[in-house]
């Protein structure tokens, strides 16, 4: 068993999907021997938060809102999910499930088709293509055709499995000399004389040089020793998972997503509760109801599970929360429902951050050994 160390160069509180994703880009260009890089995790390794509630479902292509900071994240970071994925694979030898057949998102009204349409026509966005109903049942022949007036079919989208990809980055980082700490919460932080941050441990204290912290609902406390504490609330999210065979693309329609999974089972979800950390079960009920009414084949499919997990909503900031603090700090938190999405270029965007200082703080003391 690895003993927790007293001191680290770069500490990333939260190994959930972006803390994990951090890890595995700083990795790749630190060398651990000189830039020892600790992550810690207040919950054990087997448990979920805002994993728990993803679905996995990367909407670029289908965004309605095509300008500013959100959709060129959204942009890069499907990108760099085309990339990510084989290098992952290729590092671990662990296939990581990833669906590349796109998203289809189903007009279920006349109105919404008429809309839908019109949207089509003024954006013309790439690589998505309009379907009639009989296109749609050919594709999609799941969905009840009286609900059909028409789709969007997005092919360049994608969906991967929220788990298998979390811990896949976790390996990754770790065959690079990324330590990992669970059940290890951070109970408070505290500036040392140098401008350094000790993160005070149940048993013990440990000194960093650089702090990320990426701990979705657990980031609040911590950022209370901040000029600008951030607050994030919760968002509980449930989904279901059904015992279905379904050799389709990822389905969308009235917000409520369709995963068909390579190992027989099919996801739906997921809810949207806010400011609560217990499942409604008449919602839950809803949700059930409409998606067998949508897809009738999940009537008679056993319900083999239904899961929730709570997602981090910033309470007066933008969702994501991507900031540089000062010089030791950074802030990857708050993504609400787009944590799976944003995470590879969040990754991308704290590492380069984080290099760029490290790189100008070796050069100050007269050395490069902190890069490889």
């Amino acid at each position: 068993m690895t003993v927790l160390p007293t001191n680290a160069t770069v500490t990333i509180v939260g190994a959930g999907v972006v803390g994990s994703a951090i890890a595995y880009e700083l990795s790749r260009v630190l060398d651990a021997a000189e830039t020892p890089i600790v992550v810690l995790e207040a919950q054990r390794e087997e448990d979920w938060q805002a994993s728990g509630a993803a679905l996995g479902v990367l909407i670029v292509h289908l965004s309605r809102r095509r300008r500013g900071r959100n959709f060129q994240l959204r942009r890069a970071s499907l990108a760099r999910y085309e990339t990510l994925i084989p290098e992952l694979e290729e590092q671990t030898g662990v296939k990581i499930p990833y669906q590349r057949r796109g998203i289809i998102e189903i007009c279920t009204t006349e109105a919404e088709a008429i809309a839908t349409q019109a949207w089509l026509q003024e954006q013309t966005p790439q690589g998505v293509q309009w379907l009639s109903p009989k296109e749609v049942q050919d594709q999609c022949p799941l969905v009840d055709m009286h609900h059909i007036h028409g789709a969007l079919w997005a092919t360049g989208d994608r969906q991967v499995t929220p788990k298998p990809l979390t811990q896949t980055l976790r390996q990754a980082a770790c065959q690079r000399g990324v330590e990992f700490f669970y059940q290890n919460p951070v109970r408070q932080l505290q500036r040392s004389p140098q401008g350094k941050w000790i993160l005070h441990l149940d048993q013990t204290l440990l000194e960093t040089e650089y702090l990320i912290l990426a701990a979705g609902l657990g980031t609040t406390p911590l950022t209370q020793v901040l000029d600008r504490p951030v607050t994030v609330e919760p968002v509980l999210g449930q989904a279901l998972e059904f015992a279905c065979e379904a050799n389709t693309p990822v389905m969308t329609a009235e917000g409520i997503h369709f995963v068909p999974l390579p190992w027989g089972r099919v996801w739906v979800g997921a809810t949207v509760e806010f400011n609560t950390l217990t499942g409604n079960s008449q919602i839950l009920d809803q949700l059930y109801k409409r998606a067998t009414e949508l897809w009738p084949v999940l009537k008679t499919a056993p319900l083999t599970q239904q899961w929730q997990g709570v997602r981090p909503r910033p309470s007066d900031r933008p969702a994501p929360i991507i900031e540089k603090i000062d010089n030791h700090t950074w802030l990857a938190t708050g993504h609400y429902r787009n944590g799976i999405l944003l995470a590879p270029v969040t990754a991308q965007k704290i590492a380069q951050s984080v290099i760029t200082t490290l790189t100008e703080g070796d050069r100050s003391r007269g050395g490069t050994a902190l890069i490889k």
